[in-house]
């Protein structure tokens, strides 16, 4: 014999915490002063292209005046992580603005954008460079940091695979880009 369904009610609860209105963080520029300014360059060894793209923005900041202060990072975890985390925070605490890169897969993305929060956070000007490919994982990424509207760059995918005459026609197409959302004077240098 079959019964009918009971009336009784059943009561579902959503398995996340309603979102909550963000604010967006302080974002910073530069005065478009470029000269005596110690720009941070951050890189990993994972991206051979963007190394190449550091060394030649490098030579182009000190001819601008600037000091470059190059930053590699390495693992994140063990002791190998303790002394990354270390270099990022000495690194954030000497310079006046930076570029963080690159993003060109998930966890590189993540922590090229984790770092130029560090820098935002510190109240100075900072970009996460990115390739294409990882535009969106970097905005994902800076809204959860709670920084939406961190500046990026975004470099062309794939990057990796390029000749080095290819690179130095990236690296001189976007060198004024990267000053730009800095917010410096793409004159000097």
């Amino acid at each position: 014999m079959v019964t009918a369904p009971s009336a009784a009610r059943i009561r579902i609860r959503l398995p996340f915490a309603p979102t909550l209105p963000t604010l967006p963080a302080p974002t910073y520029k530069l005065d478009g002063r470029l000269a005596g300014l110690t720009v941070g360059l951050r890189h990993s060894r994972a991206w051979r292209s963007w190394l190449f793209i550091v060394d030649q923005w490098a030579d182009r900041l000190r001819a601008g005046g600037a000091r470059p202060e190059l930053l590699e990072v390495g693992e994140r975890v063990g002791d190998e992580g303790s002394s990354t985390r270390s270099g990022v925070e000495g690194w954030v605490a000497s310079v006046d603005c930076a570029i963080s890169g690159l993003g060109n897969c998930g966890s590189c993305t993540s922590w090229a954008v984790a770092d130029a929060v560090a820098v935002e956070r510190a109240g100075k000007p900072s970009v996460a460079a990115v390739t294409g490919e990882f535009e969106h994982h970097a905005r994902v990424m800076s809204s959860f940091l709670g920084h939406g509207d961190l500046k990026l760059l975004v470099l062309p995918y794939p990057l990796e695979g390029l000749k080095e005459d290819q690179l130095s026609e990236v690296a001189e197409d976007y060198y004024p880009r990267f000053l730009a959302a800095l917010g410096a004077d793409c004159t000097s240098g």
